[in-house]
């Protein structure tokens, strides 16, 4: 077991955001036995996974990817061994209908909107809203419960809706780095949780 392995143990789980790329749903999750090869996930939600997913590890800013290779109770292994899917592949994807809000804005001008992305598959969705022909061709799309935006490229427009290539935001590296998620640790595990602020009382004659 190599120190990677032996810390993420140690804290008994890292806070983390799981988001499945055939639907773009996104829930908090506890990563624990993160290693190169994968790890294991924690949640009462593992069952609603289909396969491919990205793996946010709470404080750093890139998407781990990994496909689900095995359920337990509340919990799923994840494997970053990961092929990339060809062009054929990707022409033969679901797209599974879904009713997401969200916020897209152009990547090179300040035009923002709220829209609502009504299909989806591990490459592409398809938007649904009004004025969707002023956005750019190069987007960011910002879904609920992701912290990190997903960049798209529009391909086509009709009928207030428009498609888009998506380019997740995934890390060059496999995992972070041990000496980086140790430290981490070590500052969590530092820092003091917050005690609650008692409120005073104030009563109707004002004492």
């Amino acid at each position: 077991m190599n120190n990677l392995a032996i810390a993420t143990n140690a804290a008994e789980g890292m806070s983390a955001l799981i988001v499945d790329l055939a639907d773009m749903s996104c829930f908090e999750v506890a990563a624990r036995e993160l290693t190169d090869d994968g790890c294991w996930i924690v949640s009462d939600k593992v069952d609603l996974l289909k396969e491919e997913v990205g793996l946010r590890i709470d404080g750093f800013d890139k998407l781990l990817h990994g496909s689900v290779i095995a359920y337990g109770d509340n919990e799923a292994q994840i494997s970053f061994a990961v092929n990339k899917p060809v062009l054929e592949d990707k022409r033969r994807e679901i797209r599974r209908p879904v009713w997401i809000t969200a916020i897209v804005c152009g990547k090179t001008n300040p035009v923002s909107m709220k829209c609502r992305i009504v299909d989806a598959s591990r490459s592409g969705c398809r938007l649904e809203g009004e004025h969707l022909t002023r956005l750019p061709d190069n987007i960011d799309i910002s879904i609920p419960g992701l912290d990190l935006p997903v960049a798209g490229r529009i391909v086509w427009h009709k009928n207030g809706q428009a498609g888009v290539q998506l380019s997740w935001p995934f890390a060059t590296e496999t995992v972070p780095q041990p000496n980086e998620l140790i430290q981490k640790l070590r500052e969590e595990k530092a820092t003091p949780k917050p005690k609650p602020v008692r409120k005073k009382k104030i009563s109707a004659f004002g004492a």
